[in-house]
């Protein structure tokens, strides 16, 4: 029986070493990440008595390209899982699989395999959405692997390097779809009216995917002196950067339902909504966080939630943090102020590796 696999390759300038991947999504299942699995080759003539290399490079990019200046750049690179692969280092044989193996064969003697290992702190692959006066790069975390030759790790020219980019996928673990559906309960009070307004909704799923219906059951309980005079039902993706100790939340609406109602005192109220998670329209300026791309004309899809290892804080994240949230408003005027209530909820991503 013949088995076909697809390959990717990527050679350095001078076409002295060439890294070859089966793929290029890794998938996180939250306790664990796929490893990069590959092999390298090189031409031993060209070495002569430097070493070769291959590491995953993590880069971090925190502010707009367009905002550097004087020198400075919002840009944070990790270079990670260093590892010598030629000469090779004595007790140092890595575990190969079956396509290695293949590969290896068909490479010749100079053919080595690679194992590199996604950090556990890290975000996923995520990017923010480019606006239409933007120019140069946006947030977001984007993995390579890199190879090169040199006299130490640090010796690295771009001729006898070349680096594949490849993508850290976020996967919604099967138990986050058993957890009971959010709902939740708020009573507010205001100082220029008496009494109070109370707000009930509930989801009927803890986990939606993009371009899924969502819906909203809503409940208002007007006890107040005021009447109530609008309902809004929202998807709020939620983006934050942890390494900073300022760090602000981002909330930017996807879709929102402005309801007009007219609430008089002590009435109530209940609807139901049907909320969509969509990629906005293109805006002036990138504000929707995204799933990295491998391809510029790849469709947009939403960046899922990032999901925690069990144990790990927020606050120890390398990178990016997305989560999602339906948010209910009811307004009762511009003096008197909002009862908010949110419901948080996961937003999957069905990855096709």
């Amino acid at each position: 029986m013949v088995v076909k696999f697809q390959v990717y390759k990527k050679s350095s300038p001078n076409a002295k070493l060439t890294v070859y991947l089966t793929k290029r999504d890794y998938i996180d299942h939250v306790t664990h990440v796929d490893p990069i699995e590959g092999v390298l080759m090189l031409d031993p003539n060209y070495v002569h008595e430097r070493k070769v290399y291959v590491q995953l490079v993590l880069r971090f990019r925190f502010g707009r390209e367009e905002d550097e200046s004087m020198g400075y750049n919002f840009v944070k690179t990790l270079y990670l899982d260093t590892t010598q692969l030629y000469p090779p280092l004595q007790g140092g044989a890595t575990p190969t699989t079956e396509i290695q193996r293949t590969l290896i064969s068909k490479l010749g003697n100079f053919a080595f395999p690679f194992k590199l290992d996604f950090p556990k702190l890290s975000s996923p692959s995520y990017v923010m959405m480019q606006g239409w006066e933007d120019e140069g790069a946006l947030i977001g975390v984007e993995f390579e692997v890199m190879s090169f030759v040199g006299a130490n790790e640090q010796d690295i020219h771009k001729r006898s390097s070349c680096c594949l980019m490849v993508r850290r996928l976020m996967e919604c673990p099967a138990r986050f779809f058993d957890l009971p559906a959010p709902s939740g309960c708020s009573t507010k009070t205001f100082l220029t009216c008496f009494g109070a307004v109370t707000l009930e909704a509930s989801l009927t799923s803890n986990v939606y995917f993009p371009e899924e219906d969502i819906p909203v059951k809503v409940s208002v309980k007007n006890n107040t002196s005021r009447d109530i005079k609008r309902l809004k039902v929202k998807v709020v993706q939620m983006s934050e950067v942890p390494i900073f100790n300022d760090s602000q939340t981002r909330y930017k609406t996807l879709l929102k339902m402005d309801d007009v109602v007219n609430m008089p005192p002590s009435s109530s109220l209940s609807r139901d909504y049907m909320l969509m998670p969509v990629v906005p329209s293109k805006t002036a300026r990138g504000q929707v966080f995204l799933q990295g791309e491998l391809r510029s004309d790849s469709p947009p899809t939403l960046a899922p939630s990032t999901i925690l290892h069990p144990g790990v804080d927020k606050r120890d994240i390398f990178g990016v943090f997305i989560s999602y949230i339906v948010r209910v408003k009811v307004t009762l005027g511009a003096l008197t102020g909002d009862a908010i209530l949110d419901l948080p909820f996961v937003l999957a991503v069905q990855q096709g590796t």
